[in-house]
């Protein structure tokens, strides 16, 4: 009976073990809405972000990376953010023991309201000139959508983007960028 309770407290040691080792969480999967309703509930409609986010062939970018004008939907790799220097401080401070990125974004070819669509729960600042955050002019958020958590609406010139992603909980993120629709 002793043997038996030692080998059982032995291997609940073993499994909180392996659990520690585990990685840093990851937004990689975009698992169904459990309700689908939920997901039509956004001020506006991201139908198109949703299917980007979906596709098995999204593009895989580390922070600092560029977005294709080709592809407007990218899996952004996220760092610590205790380790991320962005170009400018975000206007949120984010939490400890969240992750961050930068992406840059090609020029948009014409002037006008644009949106930042985000998979999961993260603040999101955009810059035109690489050094001051534009203000958003609207957001709209879910919760319980599973694969789309929050999109942000900026009026933008011609002039290419810096975008900081920070807070977030998981070191990937899916991230677009396009306009309004």
């Amino acid at each position: 009976m002793r043997v038996r309770a030692l080998a059982a407290v032995a291997a609940l040691f073993l499994i909180s073990g392996a659990r520690a080792q585990e990685p840093a969480r990851s937004a990689e999967a975009v698992p169904e809405s459990t309700d689908p309703a939920i997901c039509t509930g956004f001020d506006w409609p991201l139908l198109r972000e949703q299917a980007w986010f979906a596709a098995p062939n999204l593009p895989r970018l580390e922070s600092g990376g560029a977005l294709s004008a080709g592809m407007p939907g990218a899996v952004l790799k996220l760092k610590p953010q205790a380790d991320l220097v962005p170009p400018f401080q975000p206007t949120r401070e984010p939490k400890p023991g969240t992750y961050g990125g930068v992406l840059t974004v090609p020029a948009p070819v014409t002037p006008g309201l644009y949106q930042v669509t985000l998979s999961a729960k993260a603040w999101v600042d955009v810059s035109q000139d690489g050094t001051t955050p534009r203000p958003p002019l609207a957001h709209t958020a879910q919760h319980g959508c599973r694969g789309l958590a929050k999109s942000v609406r900026f009026q933008l010139g011609t002039a290419p983007l810096v975008v900081v992603v920070s807070g977030a909980r998981a070191d990937t993120i899916r991230i677009a960028v396009a306009p309004a629709e």
